[in-house]
């Protein structure tokens, strides 16, 4: 059998966007199949552990993103407000101004959370540290800047849950772009 064609970070980036589009539930071998173009066979391939290792996949995807595009952002030299506007400026692009839902969603129901939710866990707790650490270096206390970083995300994630559920971006935008104000607000 000859070699598929595509390398293991394109097919976890096909399969990142298949699990946006069904979940991780929805997303059945025959659809992961079908999106990426692969035979169930080619899948185990790169992915011997099945859904699993692709669901582990996409995260990789989403956390290379991450830390290539994000971290810097919030770690920079800038000003604190500089620094959360271009955070959620980045957000934004990522949730493609609130059309796509999270995967910390996603793959922290059902089944997926087996697998999961620890991850995600830790990446929601590592962000609200990066977060946190510009919001002390606008001057807020430890405990103060931590709950405000959590009340960001809260903001960012339940915005984007009524964008969708409206089918319109015009709650996501309108939020994400006053957390900054709100989260250095006195």
């Amino acid at each position: 059998m000859p070699a598929p064609s595509l390398s293991r970070e394109e097919v976890a980036q096909i399969l990142l966007a298949e699990f946006r589009r069904s979940g991780y539930e929805g997303a059945s071998l025959s659809t992961l199949s079908a999106a990426t173009g692969l035979g169930k066979s080619s899948l185990y391939h790169y992915f011997p552990n099945g859904k699993v290792d692709m669901g582990r996949a996409a995260m990789e995807v989403v956390g290379h993103w991450m830390r290539e595009k994000v971290v810097p952002l919030l770690t920079s030299e800038a000003e604190p407000e500089k620094r959360l506007k271009r955070y959620f400026a980045a957000m934004s692009e990522f949730y493609a101004k609130g059309t796509l839902p999270c995967l910390t969603d996603l793959f922290t129901i059902g089944e997926a959370a087996t697998y999961f939710q620890q991850q995600f866990k830790q990446n929601i707790g590592n962000t609200i540290k990066l977060i946190s650490a510009v919001l002390e270096d606008a001057g807020f206390a430890p405990a103060e800047a931590a709950r405000r970083a959590e009340d960001g995300l809260v903001m960012m994630h339940g915005a984007l849950v009524v964008s969708r559920a409206q089918g319109s971006t015009a709650v996501f935008t309108r939020v994400v772009r006053a957390i900054p104000d709100v989260l250095l607000a006195e």
